[in-house]
């Protein structure tokens, strides 16, 4: 297959991801960095970093800058383990910060973010372990992007435009959204076998996710977990 026939426009799309994460986030961080402590800096600057990479990628491949589109590759190596470092701090900061959330919200936004950092992780492994193989290796890279996108998307359906009353009809939103590109995308791509094996079972997962995250507040054993992980005490 030629190379530019493959994912020609992905780093526009992906650059769309990158304006929607940093609009959702304009009025809740971007517009108060004086307000935040050096983790929640350094969660923001490696998650934006992330998905700049993403965009830069899939634009060497198509300029045949092989060799640069390698060596960041590797770079991703240290990346990605800060962001996942960056992400369980967060989580504790969250759940030992919870009396400035509306009650209860924070074991659902952990939930969230446990399962978006376990899918990211393994969406990087699967995408490194797959690295010699174009089709999967490009996919897995991409799914990535929908991590950020959800926090994102819920900010801005709730902050930015006001679309949403209250943060769970947000998340609603967001997760319909993110359901609804990628059903788009697989049936853009239905005739292509690796949405199988990526694709699909992302947003079957997504689903899933969607589906938990309103029970969660039921859930006895996952408060105490997070409270335990968070070394925090009511």
């Amino acid at each position: 297959m030629p190379r530019k026939a493959f994912y020609k426009y992905a780093h526009l799309y992906l650059t769309l991801g990158l304006v929607i994460v940093l609009l959702g986030f304009s009025t809740t961080y971007f517009s108060r960095l004086g307000d935040f402590s050096l983790p929640y800096h350094v969660h923001g600057i490696s998650a934006t970093l992330w998905m700049i990479l993403l965009i830069v990628q899939p634009y060497l491949f198509q300029k045949g800058k092989l060799k640069t589109h390698r060596y960041l590759g590797w770079i991703s190596l240290l990346l990605v383990p800060l962001i996942v470092i960056c992400g369980v701090i967060m989580m504790r900061l969250m759940i030992q910060g919870q009396a400035n959330y509306p009650p209860k919200l924070v074991y659902q936004l952990a939930f969230i973010d446990a399962c978006t950092l376990l899918s990211f992780a393994l969406l990087y492994v699967l995408a490194l372990y797959f690295r010699k193989k174009l089709m999967l290796h490009s996919r897995f890279m991409v799914a990535t992007i929908f991590g950020p996108l959800l926090p994102a998307l819920a900010r801005m359906f709730l902050f930015t435009f006001g679309i949403a009353s209250n943060f769970n009809q947000a998340l609603t939103y967001s997760y319909l959204a993110i359901e609804l590109v990628l059903l788009f995308i697989i049936w853009k791509e239905r005739n292509k076998k690796e949405i199988k094996l990526t694709y699909v079972p992302f947003l079957v997962f997504i689903i899933v996710q969607h589906g938990l995250m309103y029970y969660v507040d039921d859930w006895v054993w996952w408060k105490a977990l997070m409270d335990n992980f968070a070394n925090y005490s009511s």
